[in-house]
């Protein structure tokens, strides 16, 4: 039996929404890697911080949902090979967590991955605080054709707990 998503989430972020705040390209080594940087929002008014919380795997649930649907500027699906990572960290670069790393055939293996409980699923809980940055990323070799994150056909849709955390001595 395949277990459900986590159903609890009160938030998604998509490449639309505000947390998202860039779009990245970087080369090394004959690899290109592609995607977005997402920040966790700064404190409110009142001073108090947010935490962004992605729920990892249990024996109840497979965790939080990971949508991804890329597409090159010809409008064809990026290759199943792609390397996709979705981590966490500091802004410093320190405590990284990587909640999900896997292919993008894992995505296209979903024939529709917003039918209830098809995503694929994070694979390691982590909660983001302040200061911190989420990317998701997109690696391939140099030379194929890179995905167009700006394409209407391309998204990315990952549900998370967003809470307004408030600690008291």
């Amino acid at each position: 039996m395949i277990l459900p998503l986590y159903e609890d989430f009160n938030y998604t972020l998509t490449r639309e929404s505000l947390e998202t705040r860039r779009e990245f390209q970087e080369s090394e080594g004959g690899r290109i890697s592609t995607g977005w940087e997402i920040l966790v929002p700064p404190p409110g008014p009142d001073g108090v911080p947010y935490q962004l919380i992605f729920v990892g795997p249990t024996s109840e649930h497979r965790g939080s949902a990971l949508r991804l649907h890329l597409v090159d500027q010809q409008g064809k699906a990026v290759d199943d090979a792609a390397e996709v990572l979705l981590e966490t960290y500091y802004q410093t670069g320190e405590e990284r967590t990587v909640m999900f790393q896997g292919r993008y055939g894992d995505f296209k293996q979903v024939p529709d991955q917003r039918a209830a409980d098809a995503a694929v699923a994070v694979q390691k809980r982590a909660e983001s605080g302040e200061d911190y940055v989420i990317r998701l990323g997109v690696t391939i070799p140099e030379g194929e054709p890179l995905p167009d994150l700006e394409a209407n056909d391309t998204y990315f849709e990952l549900e998370c707990v967003k809470l307004w955390w408030n600690e008291t001595a």
